[in-house]
């Protein structure tokens, strides 16, 4: 899944709205919904959405917006990281510190996998 792609599901998934990448000016943007943040406004609106591939902070903010909708998924979201950063074993890895240390690019993956979005990128 391209990063924009990844982007702009997750931003939908938090109540962002009309969410679109303009390749020419590399910006992704919507309009933010009752309770996401306005990161700078453009026009008619729009503003820049979090980069949540990059900044732990825009993932911790997008996982309670989920866990806020379906603490269960909670659950889920950990078994997905884990395989992620483990695809031989998944949940038995040797502590929960190796969570810990997931990056925003992996805790989207596990976030959009939770929330049945993730498309594997075809060749």
């Amino acid at each position: 899944m391209k990063p924009e792609a990844q982007r702009l599901a997750i931003a939908e998934a938090c109540g962002w709205t009309q969410c679109v990448f303009v390749e020419s000016i590399g910006l992704a943007k919507g309009m933010p919904g009752n309770n996401t943040p306005s990161y700078g406004t453009y026009e008619n609106g729009m503003a820049q959405l979090p980069d949540y591939l990059n900044d732990l902070n825009a993932m911790h903010e997008a996982e309670k917006t989920l866990w806020e909708k379906d603490w269960a998924s909670r659950y889920d979201f950990v078994d997905k990281l884990a395989r992620i950063l483990n695809p031989t074993h998944g949940h038995h890895l040797q502590s929960g510190i190796d969570l810990l240390d997931a990056t925003a690019a992996e805790r989207a993956e596990a976030f959009l996998k939770t929330i049945n979005k993730w498309e594997e990128t075809k060749l």
